[in-house]
């Protein structure tokens, strides 16, 4: 026997539209169980499902952890009471529908730390959760197909098993829970009727919480700090402190890192922006991407990293040809130094016969299409001629 082709077009319409399967003889609009394709925000596995699922071995209510992952656990391993869902019976009054539910007894047994809180509580059926309960399909692994039995108790394997290949062709929505058989074993309550299904029910965080908790959007909230990472605080928007005993990797897009940090070595900031601080004329502050770094003296002064609106020095400085300087030749401007902006063009203004003129690279200027370029700190190269009494004035900005 298999899948008739009615039957496998129904589950397929059903599903796709959000419903159950449990009659043929239910059109689409007569189903009233919800189903869906675990996609939603609230009703997709937010952690990573362990693969070592062996129903051989593992006993009721145990537990399993991905490797990668430490805490409560993603799946557990439960043995799901069935009910047959009224009015889904096919020409023969053979029963068709059957819900799942959590044991009566589940609270009381169960490792699950949210045992007792909804939706993980004694008889609540699966379906009506909306997702919140699901169990957890084979496409993880083959080791997390059901097992249906008919006869026997709540213990474990009790009772006759329903195979995958027997003549009733059976079928499971692991999202909501139902289990559908196209060729009920006999009329009515039937004996032979699923009564129990194993399988593992997912217990892990949905991404509701995991993308949250992980930083990148929402309130922003630090939680879950694991000892040893050096992060502390956090909670109802209050601080976090960070302890760091190596590197610091900076965006400076509006945060201060404030208190004693001692600085060695060099920076990484936003826009890809690298390499040892350059030291300004003060002999005490440095500049990187725009933003002051102000370092008391000694190995572990007090560090200040603001993003706020900078204060700046504005240098200015004029020059007045005496002599010819070609196109292409290097023209001094002792008076105006490059590296203390770091050789930002965000940063530095020229001025020729008082019109604001274009810097840019070295092909650039070779090829017309910028009016110098910056050759050291004190030099530019022009791609034009300079002479005689023309004026280049120079300013810069130093935050």
């Amino acid at each position: 026997m298999a899948y008739s082709a009615k039957t496998e077009r129904l589950i397929s319409i059903k599903k796709l539209s959000g419903k159950a399967q449990t009659s043929n003889d239910k059109g689409l609009i007569n189903e009233g169980l919800p189903s869906g394709l675990t996609v939603s925000f609230e009703t997709v596995f937010g952690e990573a499902i362990p693969t070592t699922a062996d129903q051989t071995s593992d006993a009721l209510y145990t537990i399993l952890t991905a490797s990668a992952l430490t805490g409560n656990g993603q799946v557990e391993y439960v043995r799901f009471a069935s009910s047959f869902i009224a009015g889904t019976v096919d020409d023969s009054g053979g029963r068709q529908g059957f819900e799942l539910k959590l044991p009566s007894d589940y609270e009381s047994n169960s490792k699950n730390p949210l045992a007792g809180t909804y939706p993980y509580i004694d008889n609540q059926v699966i379906n009506i959760t909306s997702g919140a309960l699901q169990m957890t399909p084979p496409s993880f692994a083959t080791g997390f197909e059901a097992r249906p039995f008919y006869g026997g108790t709540s213990a474990k394997d009790s009772g006759t098993r329903i195979y995958l290949t027997d003549v009733r062709d059976w079928y499971l929505d692991y999202f909501n829970g139902v289990m559908f058989q196209q060729d009920p074993p006999g009329s009515g309550d039937h004996s032979e009727n699923p009564d129990y299904v194993q399988g593992y029910l997912y217990i892990g965080n949905y991404l509701s919480v995991t993308i949250p908790s992980a930083g990148g959007g929402g309130s922003g909230d630090i939680t879950g700090v694991t000892a040893g990472t050096g992060l502390s605080g956090g909670g109802l928007s209050g601080n976090v402190t960070v302890s760091i005993d190596d590197s610091v990797t900076a965006t400076l897009s509006g945060s201060q890192f404030t208190g004693n940090v001692g600085v060695t070595g060099s920076f990484i900031a936003a826009g890809g922006i690298s390499g040892s601080l350059t030291q300004l004329t003060d002999g005490s502050s440095y500049l990187i991407a725009g933003s002051n770094i102000t370092i008391a003296s000694g190995s572990s002064g007090a560090v200040t990293v603001s993003s706020a609106a900078s204060t700046f020095t504005r240098n200015k400085a004029s020059y007045k040809i005496a002599s010819t300087t070609k196109a292409g030749d290097t023209f001094a401007v002792a008076s105006s130094d490059f590296s203390t902006t770091a050789y930002d063009s965000s940063y530095s203004d020229v001025f020729f016969n008082g019109q604001l003129i274009l810097s840019g690279t070295d092909s650039d200027v070779s090829n017309g299409l910028a009016d110098y370029r910056v050759s050291s700190a004190t030099d530019l190269v022009m791609s034009f001629d300079l002479e005689n009494d023309d004026i280049l004035t120079v300013i810069l900005y130093l935050t």
